[in-house]
Formats: structure tokens, C-alpha cells, sequence
């Protein structure tokens, strides 16, 4: 989905148009922790094919998954077009067509959205798949890195963690390393980044 700079609500690290293998990943940190009826809104709403698992962590933390047989309940979930079909890979594995896995994209970002006005998200975070080409990354991915300076107070903390927090806060990293923006981050993002260049 397109939007303009004025639509970005809150920073989604990962935006755009992503392919996927056998499995998808999205992380949500609030914030503030939402109340117990903003959770039921949030889960309630979750897309289908990211409904295989679902885990809060510190109260404001929210990952959400789907199960290994992704691309088949992407099938079963989404439409496909005019002459698109769906494909059996070389690898014996089901593919969903262009056109149901961007529904897919476009349904998370509506959901993200929608439950932006249940609870403010601080950020989003959905890693690349370099099994299945990554993501043709967006704009909105574009000035999420460069507002990632003002969220570092944030994520620092949760680098020394051991939870869903502490891998949405890597992988932000590390997508920012990729992107060559760690300069412009300061000696303090320089300390805290000692992991790989790899997608998470």
C-alpha cells in the first residue's frame, strides 16, 4: 500500500511488499499496555494466516505468527486474480499466488492501522525472509529507519533481554545496519550492535 509521509502513523520496520516461504512473523510494541478490552479489539483482529501463534511479553509486547503451512492459509484466506494460480514448488511446497500474498501484505497493514486507534504503537517490526527474497521494502520502511534515532532509548534495554521484545529490537537493528544508517546513529548504536547482517 502507498502512503504518504503524513499517513505514517507509527514506525514499521519491514514495510512493503514481502514474499514469504513456509512461515510469516509480525512483533508489536505498544506504547502503553493496552487494557483488557483493546487486547480483545487486537486479537480479535489479527489476520487469519497469522493466527497459528500469539504471545504478549512485558505487557505491551505482542508477536503474532503463523504456523509452517503459511502459503496454505493464505489460499484459503485470500482471493486470487484473473488469471493467477497458485504453484507447487520445486521443493514440493504449496505457493500462494502474487495477488493472495498481496492481500496478505495489505491485510497486516490494515490491521497495524487498525489497531494503532485501539492503542498507540511505538513500532512494528516483520522481518525479511531471505529463503523466499526478501521484501520489496517501501517507503514507509524508508522513514521508519530514519526516525529510528529517537526510538534507540527504547530498544536499547531490551537488547539484553531474552524475549519476542528482544528479537523485534535485533532485527530493527540489524535492518538498519543493512541499510547503512548506523552512522548516522551515534557511538551509542555503535555499542549495542554485535550481531549479524543476516534478515531475522
Amino acid at each position: 500500500m502507498a502512503h504518504p509521509d503524513q499517513d505514517f502513523p507509527f514506525p514499521f520496520f519491514g514495510a512493503g511488499e514481502t514474499s514469504y516461504y513456509m512461515w510469516a512473523e509480525v512483533h508489536v510494541r505498544f506504547a502503553r499496555q493496552p487494557s483488557s478490552s483493546q487486547r480483545a479489539v487486537i486479537v480479535d483482529t489479527v489476520p487469519a494466516p497469522l493466527r497459528g501463534a500469539l504471545d504478549w511479553c512485558e505487557g505491551r509486547q505482542l508477536m503474532v505468527a503463523s504456523g509452517l503451512l503459511l502459503h496454505g492459509t493464505v489460499v484459503r484466506t485470500y482471493p486470487v486474480a484473473d488469471g493467477e494460480s497458485d504453484r507447487i514448488g520445486d521443493d514440493g511446497w504449496l505457493y500462494a499466488a502474487p495477488s493472495r500474498i498481496a492481500a496478505f501484505n495489505a491485510d497486516i497493514e490494515r490491521w497495524l492501522l487498525r489497531i494503532n486507534r485501539e492503542c498507540p504503537i511505538l513500532a512494528a517490526y516483520r522481518a525479511e525472509d531471505p529463503d523466499s527474497g526478501g521484501t520489496r521494502l517501501s517507503g514507509w520502511h524508508e522513514w521508519s529507519l530514519a526516525g529510528l534515532p529517537e526510538l534507540l532509548p527504547e530498544l536499547e534495554p531490551l537488547l539484553d533481554q531474552a524475549s519476542h521484545a528482544t528479537s523485534m529490537a535485533q532485527g530493527i537493528m540489524a535492518m538498519a545496519r543493512r541499510a547503512g544508517s548506523l552512522p548516522r546513529l551515534g557511538v551509542l548504536a555503535g555499542d549495542m550492535i554485535s550481531w549479524g547482517d543476516e534478515p531475522a
